[in-house]
C-alpha cells in the first residue's frame, strides 16, 4: 500500500493516512446527514464529552479524541458496528503528526463531532 495518496479536491499529494481519516469522516458524516447511520445514546455522549473539551479553543487535538475513547471503552467499538469509534480511532496520529494533519481534517472532525452531538437531542 502506498503512503502517498492524491488529494482529491486539489490533486496535491496527501499522506494514506490523512486519506483514509478524510474519507472516514467524510462518508460517517454523509451517512448521518443521509439517516443512513444513527449514533448510539454512548455515541452522542462521547461527541457532547469532546465538544466540551473544544469549547475553550476550538482545537480537536489527539489527547482529547483518545480521552473521549477511554469513556467509551470497549462498548462503543463493538455497539452500532463501532464506525464512529473507528473514525475517532484514526483522527489520533493524524492529529499527532502535523504532516499527516491535512487541510481541513480538523474542521471536517469537528462538524461530525457536532453532528453526532446534536443527533441526541
Amino acid at each position: 500500500m502506498s503512503t502517498i495518496t492524491t488529494h482529491p479536491g486539489t490533486g496535491l499529494p496527501e499522506p494514506a493516512a490523512t486519506a483514509r481519516v478524510r474519507d472516514s469522516v467524510d462518508e460517517l458524516l454523509s451517512d448521518l446527514r443521509s439517516g443512513g447511520w444513527r449514533p448510539t445514546p454512548l455515541e452522542v455522549r462521547v461527541a457532547e464529552l469532546l465538544l466540551v473539551s473544544v469549547a475553550g479553543d476550538g482545537l480537536l487535538t489527539s489527547r482529547r479524541v483518545r480521552g473521549a475513547l477511554w469513556e467509551g471503552a470497549v462498548t462503543m467499538v463493538q455497539d452500532n458496528g463501532g464506525r464512529f469509534a473507528r473514525t475517532l480511532a484514526g483522527l489520533v496520529p493524524v492529529l499527532d503528526d502535523p504532516q499527516l494533519t491535512g487541510p481541513g481534517i480538523p474542521e471536517a472532525a469537528g462538524e461530525l463531532v457536532a453532528a453526532v452531538a446534536a443527533a441526541g437531542r
